[in-house]
């Protein structure tokens, strides 16, 4: 089966999406860091103005849920208190990932800034385009999802890829920007963006067009290098149940943190912890950190069943997750995982299809009726 369409957009500050609790409104952190009086501010406009959780994204973002439209405005006017609003619809777009334990002045924080600096100049881009900046020897964002890659590599040095091309385009801090928008004008070019067509991703553009520019085949092959909850010598990797956070969690890591970064596979990384009661998960056994798992319903208005309860449940039965890679979706988009999971459980009109070895838009083996139905085949299966 093919998956259905997606419709919709990557939310904002400056252009909010309406979900099925309300506004989505979502923050862009600099280098995905907050410190204590941004954690502040954002916990009592998430209590204030929405429903009292947010959201950490793929991209490292935070997004207040259940805003209503009249309390929008007031939103924002707060936000820019704390230098969270955007300042353009060019900077509202902008998505740049960084690695976790970024250091202030490295060749990666230097490229950042150079983007973020130089947004204005940049073309107008689509909303879903990204940028992941990691120039460490050992990277931790080489396999993530992104558009244009800003990466080093001790044969070649700086470079500029595209995602699906393994060649790169070698460039250095002084050229970066000049290579970066010739890219991009580059793609852009290769496809006709209006209001009613879908803009195509970087790896959908390379496979469809020749590349250009002359690029450098000797590259040594990165070390990829991936991120776990637990404590470490000088930090504690925390991550936020099925990626979602509550008001609370914030306002008890600004109380014990100067500055936290929001890093990849929705995770924190603090100097300190909360108390024992902090609500987030802290230990890398934890099952709740084996599972894709998206807002269901009633947050969602395309979820039929409400997701995280099922998942907690699961959680609860290590016998079920133990090997597997699950997937629990309020319905067929699969918006949490877009890739195959030995596991998706999916809303449908309210019931629960369950798909093996596939994708959560897949023909399922069987449906269920009940969560207790569910667990019951998930048991019948691992016997």
């Amino acid at each position: 089966m093919s998956r259905p369409a997606v419709r919709g957009w990557c939310p904002s500050t400056l252009r909010p999406m309406k979900s099925g609790d309300g506004l989505l409104v979502r923050t862009k952190p600099k280098y995905g860091l907050l410190n204590s009086q941004q954690l502040l501010l954002l916990a009592n406009c998430s209590d204030d103005f929405g429903n009292g959780l947010l959201d950490i994204t793929s991209r490292t973002n935070l997004q207040i849920r259940g805003v209503k439209e009249q309390n929008y405005a007031d939103l924002i006017l707060k936000l820019q208190t704390g230098g969270l609003v955007s300042t353009s619809e060019k900077s509202d777009r902008l998505n740049v990932i960084v690695p976790p334990f970024i250091q202030k002045n490295s060749l990666t924080w230097r490229c950042a800034s150079q983007i973020y600096s130089s947004v204005e100049s940049l073309p107008f881009l689509p909303e879903k385009f990204g940028f992941c900046v990691d120039c460490e020897e050992s990277r931790y964002l080489t396999d993530k999802s992104g558009d244009l890659f800003i990466e080093w590599n001790s044969g070649s040095g700086l470079m500029l890829r595209c995602a699906g091309l393994k060649e790169a385009l070698c460039t250095d801090e002084n050229n970066l920007i000049d290579d970066v928008k010739k890219i991009i004008g580059w793609y852009l070019e290769k496809q006709n963006i209006d209001e009613n067509v879908t803009p195509m991703r970087m790896r959908d553009v390379v496979s469809q067009n020749k590349f250009p520019w002359k690029t450098s085949n000797e590259l040594k092959k990165p070390l990829s290098r991936e991120i776990t909850v637990g404590s470490y010598p000088s930090c504690f990797i925390l991550a936020a149940p099925f990626g979602q956070l509550k008001s609370e969690h914030l306002r008890k890591l600004a109380a014990v943190n100067k500055k936290v970064q929001f890093t990849i596979n929705r995770m924190l990384i603090v100097e300190n912890l909360p108390d024992k009661d902090h609500g987030l998960v802290d230990l890398p056994q934890d099952n709740r950190l084996k599972m894709n798992v998206c807002p269901g319903a009633p947050h969602c208005s395309s979820a039929t069943i409400k997701t995280r309860n099922l998942a907690e449940s699961l959680a609860l039965q290590k016998e079920f997750i133990v090997g597997r890679k699950v997937h629990i979706s309020g319905c067929s988009k699969g918006c949490a995982s877009p890739n195959s999971n030995d596991i998706c459980i999916v809303g449908n009109e309210g019931r629960f299809d369950i798909v093996e070895q596939g994708y959560a838009w897949d023909k399922p083996v069987i449906k269920c009726s009940s969560q207790t139905s569910v667990l019951e085949h998930l048991r019948e299966t691992r016997s």
